[in-house]
């Protein structure tokens, strides 16, 4: 097996290729400030399986990157599409790839399915929790029909583990790949937001302070359910002796037990920060909270050392996490 940091001139990563399998991140920019290097999806090329498996889609706007890394990758066919849960950034783009790669099965949380199907009140929400100009750039979200659909007992799934991980969402999965050297887990978003040591550079432009250790926050945007949260992150601790961690956002970590441990570690302290936090209105305790863990969290070190319009775009996901913790706990 080799790994690799290269990025193919197609926004592709290589992160590792063996003779059974390789792994890449592939990059799906969108025409918003820090969106160049913020969303991605995961081709799996199982050799001995004779399959290439996708994880996630991203939204419809940025299919056709997409479509142009698979071919580049001459990954013509796509067997199967594992969905880690139905929201725009993740899943929005999946009727719209499947016009294109009309062969392939879709496996997404069984609560979610429906709105695959019948997206307008995905579409709706989307606009309401991330704002329109943001909902506008992820395109449109197209149905797909229910005979694209599987479900866990396919076998399709042979050789992956599929988790149950809510609480970023209610509906929300994470799957584990059993390769031959080893497990390969996608949490999605249920260990929050991290920042590869590979594709550091694309969101720090080289800057001072790139090597202030790991990058994390928790992804817990409103309707948030903590509790769940809290199980989901204990099931992912179990897989912490897998070979690679695959962030939706963004990159990938071969310290996998220790970005586990640190994940569920900041959750919990931010839960008690947001208990704790005195200002009733809720924006002012998002504020509050904002200015309190970008100074004391060790995690969020680097933001300052961000190119400027990552950083932004960072900061609105951060107080977005903050807002869904404080309702939360003042629910």
């Amino acid at each position: 097996m080799h790994t690799s940091k290269n990025m193919h001139p197609e926004g592709i990563f290589e992160v590792y290729a063996e003779e059974e399998s390789a792994l890449y991140l592939l990059d799906l920019p969108l025409p918003l400030p820090g969106f160049d290097h913020h969303l991605s999806s995961w081709l799996l090329r199982d050799f001995r399986r004779e399959r290439n498996v996708l994880v996630d889609t991203g939204p419809s706007a940025a299919v056709p990157f997409l479509e142009r890394s698979l071919r580049a990758l001459g990954a013509g066919r796509i067997d199967l599409v594992l969905l880690t849960h139905i929201h725009a950034d993740h899943a929005g783009g999946i009727g719209s790839f499947l016009r294109r790669f009309s062969g392939a099965k879709v496996l997404a949380p069984e609560k979610g399915r429906r709105h695959l199907v019948h997206p307008a009140k995905l579409a709706e929400g989307t606009s309401a929790t991330l704002g329109r100009e943001m909902a506008d750039a992820f395109g449109p979200i197209l149905p797909l029909s229910e005979e694209s659909l599987i479900d866990s007992s396919s076998p399709l799934l042979e050789g992956f583990t599929v988790l149950e991980t809510p609480g970023h969402a209610s509906h929300h999965s994470s799957y584990v790949f059993h390769s031959n050297f080893g497990k390969v887990l996608f949490p999605g978003e249920a260990a929050g937001v991290g920042l590869g040591e590979a594709v550091r550079p694309l969101w720090t432009g080289g800057a001072d302070g790139a090597d202030t250790g790991p990058y994390l926050f928790p992804a817990t945007p409103p309707r948030l359910d903590g509790e769940s949260m809290e199980r989901s992150m204990e099931l992912l601790y179990g897989e912490r002796d897998a070979k690679y961690l695959c962030f939706s956002h963004y990159g990938w970590t071969t310290d996998v037990a220790e970005t586990l441990r640190l994940a569920g570690d900041q959750f919990r302290d931010w839960t008690e920060r947001a208990r704790r936090c005195s200002p009733e209105n809720e924006e002012d305790a998002v504020a509050f909270l904002f200015c309190e863990v970008t100074k004391m969290d060790p995690l969020l070190a680097l933001l300052p050392s961000l190119r400027a319009e990552q950083r932004a775009k960072e900061e609105f996901f951060i107080k977005n996490s903050l807002r869904g913790i404080v309702r939360w706990v003042r629910s």
